[in-house]
């Protein structure tokens, strides 16, 4: 008993470290995509009028803040792409993608939404009778790691932010 009771203190206190760690990574993955989604919300509430179809404006948002990914239209981003996960709880700056449209999450709470529509860059509730008769929607977040020059340059405090969450 004693020598199991042993064991299993020394393999939790090896493997505790790693565990931490990895918490820490996420909770600072974490407040990326969080500085990501708050960073392309604010780009995009600034326009009120656009040119761009739908998947050109919200690649131009993400571009805005020093967030690159490879064009997509709408159709082929709903199938899910490279540098996007799907994820089932929208945070805000996920893209919500139907097959024909894509816009970026404002504030799932309220279930809203931000997109170039015909009649300019709008806030709409994507639960409202209009974006369900248009299907099921997909979310779907940024997965890559932020290298860009001009992303880091606007959140140098990233890198300086301890990773900590307050336990230590």
């Amino acid at each position: 008993m004693f020598r199991s009771t042993v064991l299993f203190f020394v393999l939790l206190a090896l493997g505790l470290p790693g565990i931490c760690s990895a918490k820490n990574r996420n909770t600072a993955r974490g407040r990326e995509q969080v500085r990501i989604g708050e960073a392309v919300i604010s780009a995009g509430l600034q326009v009120e009028e656009t040119a761009l179809d739908c998947s050109h404006f919200v690649n131009a948002l993400f571009q805005q803040v020093g967030i690159y990914y490879r064009y997509q239209p709408s159709r082929v981003l709903y199938g899910g792409v490279p540098g996007f996960k799907r994820v089932y709880r929208p945070s805000e700056g996920d893209l919500i993608v139907w097959p024909g449209h894509v816009g970026v999450i404002v504030d799932p709470a309220e279930q809203t939404f931000l997109s170039a529509l015909s009649r300019g860059v709008k806030v709409s509730s994507y639960v409202s009778r209009y974006w369900q008769r248009r299907g099921h929607a997909r979310f779907f977040r940024y997965s890559l790691p932020v290298s860009s020059p001009t992303w880091l340059a606007r959140n140098s405090r990233l890198s300086t932010s301890s990773t900590s969450d307050g336990l230590d």
